[in-house]
């Protein structure tokens, strides 16, 4: 039986199942580059906040948009896209500490569900 994903609070892996069209080994593979991925990309985003490094910020913030899209969390989403978007455009920096901490929060919860679905695999 195989278990429903909207069970998941903070995960919706429909598009990585559409990308993955049925292929476990290839969903597997998936989740094992979201799992490793997520944690140390965001993991680097405040020091590059605190550094006022625009740039690499910027470069993180658009390799995370295809990241996130198989997580399926729209808060990161929307949160990831305004941190691009004040690191392209240099203005509103004082939203980035609130941005940067809800894509930090979130990460620890979306982590157990995508661990668990790869478990499921």
């Amino acid at each position: 039986m195989s278990m429903n994903v909207n069970a998941y609070a903070h995960i919706n892996l429909d598009y990585l199942d559409l990308m993955s069209d049925g292929d476990q080994d290839m969903k597997k593979v998936m989740l094992e580059m979201l799992l490793d991925e997520l944690p140390s990309e965001i993991k680097k985003m405040r020091p590059l906040m605190e550094a006022k490094d625009w740039n690499n910020l910027k470069e993180v913030s658009h390799k995370m948009k295809s990241t996130l899209a198989f997580v399926g969390n729209e808060e990161m989403t929307i949160a990831n896209r305004v941190v691009e978007q004040i690191s392209k455009d240099l203005e509103n920096f004082e939203e980035l500490p609130e941005l940067i901490a809800i894509l930090e929060d979130m990460t620890e919860k979306v982590m157990p569900e995508l661990k668990n679905v790869y478990k499921g695999c």
